[in-house]
């Protein structure tokens, strides 16, 4: 009787711990050469982990329509809504099924690890995946072997090429309605990035198809297809398709800057923000930002100077003012490639900490907008200053810096650069920097607009927190930060350059 009432009761233990919640563990993420950690529960067997850290960790944030019940999840170049409680979500307009619904926990979203995880996979411009086994997200900025697209005109007809990050097999095909159609076997392929690269000039549509390891990229041109011919070139490797037609022309009015992977990277524009009667933040005990990232600025210079493969310009090298415009005439009129603009961020929370990397796209959050909100302020005030109205005062006229941005730039010339160089900057100081990392994010800044070239801003700790104030005076972690952008440089350079 004893012995069946102790077999009784393990098997109602292991039933009860198969089937009970688990909470409050974290799972491992291996990105940018390191390690992060996010909460994760299991719920009968089924892992699930918090998309909100992960999308931190990414770059984003959620935003709740309906507190714990509904909540969106948006990139430039996709968007999720949710439902709590329901296995159904949206993928832009698509709907699916997850199998598992998505649950709230302490503010958190959670998603399925083995359902969700294929999703984002395939909307994001890294490579995601779910070890099951080992109970870890893999980000892989790096995966994929095609990488890019590019389309352009020349004095004998269309160049079209497919970057690639070493020589690989291919095939291409013409099918009716002018489709262009180049066939890669054992091709992993960078989808969101190539499809950002449609250009309405050229064609009626650009289409990625991913089965298995072959990946084909076919567009259908607006121009008939009588004669083309292909070529595998190298330095970087990348395939070229060449069409024929001395009387294409295409309006100029419709032709904007354009660097791509096939350009040299050696001219690099280093942006200290702030100077002059501009102070930017001021530290507890009386720091200036100006200082510091003149500071940082100076360092990065001389750091990329001594490589001899790079021209470094710097917007100013001494403690003066230089307007907005000054600063973009001077990115673009030296045919800049990167732009990396140098600040230190604040806040009224004194205990808030951590870097930050920014590239220029619509902000996604209160945090990114309130780094924004304060780097715009002092060109903000200029601008209200310059009212036309007589009388006017600054409490009178009021700029929306994300507004006014959004209605002026070109919002994604070169924004899949840019969050690619600021993924890199990012992974760099996760490998060196003792500070806590706020990862990537994006939000609008006077000073990235109009920069015709892949640009980053850089908050290199908080000047308003007392101990952060005090390492940003230190000469070695300013030159620490100037080594992690040198090297991210560096990598940008090698990705772009010479794949």
């Amino acid at each position: 009787m004893r012995k069946l009432f102790i077999t009784s009761f393990l098997m109602l233990l292991v039933f009860l711990l198969t089937t009970a919640d688990i909470f409050g563990d974290k799972i491992k993420i291996s990105i940018s050469g390191g390690f992060e950690e996010i909460r994760f529960f299991e719920k009968n067997r089924v892992v699930y982990y918090s998309l909100s850290e992960l999308a931190e960790i990414l770059g984003g944030q959620l935003d709740w329509e309906i507190i714990g019940h509904k909540v969106k999840y948006t990139e430039p170049n996709f968007r999720f809504d949710f439902l709590i409680e329901s296995p159904y979500f949206r993928l832009d307009d698509s709907l699916f099924n997850l199998t598992y619904p998505a649950l709230y926990d302490e503010g958190q979203l959670f998603v399925a690890a083995e359902t969700f995880t294929p999703f984002l996979d395939g909307v994001t411009v890294q490579k995601i995946t779910w070890d099951g086994d080992s109970r870890m997200l893999r980000v892989e900025p790096e995966y994929f072997n095609v990488t890019d697209f590019g389309i352009s005109s020349k004095a004998n007809g269309i160049l079209i090429e497919v970057f690639l990050t070493s020589a690989l097999n291919y095939d291409v095909f013409v099918t009716e309605g002018n489709w262009i159609n180049i066939s890669i076997p054992d091709a992993r392929i960078n989808s969101p990035r190539i499809l950002s690269r449609k250009d309405p000039r050229y064609m009626y549509k650009l289409n990625v198809h991913q089965v298995a390891n072959t990946g084909q990229i076919s567009l259908r041109l607006k121009k008939n297809v009588n004669k083309w011919s292909h070529k595998l070139v190298f330095d970087p490797p990348r395939i070229q398709v060449s069409i024929p037609d001395i009387d294409f022309e295409i309006d100029p009015s419709d032709t904007s800057p354009v660097i791509g992977p096939d350009n040299k990277i050696d001219v690099i524009i280093v942006d200290p923000g702030h100077g002059g009667k501009d102070y930017g933040a001021i530290g507890q005990s009386g720091t200036r930002e100006k200082d510091i990232v003149l500071n940082i600025g100076k360092e990065l210079a001389k750091i990329i100077r001594k490589d001899k493969q790079f021209k470094v310009i710097m917007t100013r090298d001494r403690d003066e003012y230089v307007s907005l415009e000054e600063r973009a005439k001077i990115a673009n009129e030296a045919g800049a490639d990167l732009f990396i603009s140098i600040h230190a961020n604040a806040s009224p929370r004194k205990n808030v900490t951590g870097w930050n990397v920014f590239f220029l796209a619509p902000a996604r959050n209160d945090s990114a907008r309130a780094v924004a909100q304060l780097e715009n302020s002092f060109f903000l005030r200029e601008l209200s200053a310059g009212g036309d109205n007589p009388g006017e005062t600054d409490d009178d006229v009021y700029y929306d810096p994300i507004v006014n941005i959004l209605n002026e730039m070109i919002m994604t010339e070169f924004q899949a650069e840019s969050h690619d160089f600021a993924m890199m900057v990012d992974r760099e100081f996760r490998r060196n920097l003792k500070t806590p990392a706020r990862g990537v994010d994006q939000a609008g800044f006077f000073v990235l607009n109009k920069v015709f070239t892949p640009s980053v801003l850089v908050e290199a700790a908080f000047i308003s927190n007392k101990t952060e104030e005090k390492i940003l005076k230190d000469k070695d972690y300013q030159k620490e930060i100037a080594e992690g952008i040198y090297r991210a440089v560096k990598r940008f350079k090698a990705k772009y350059e010479n794949q």
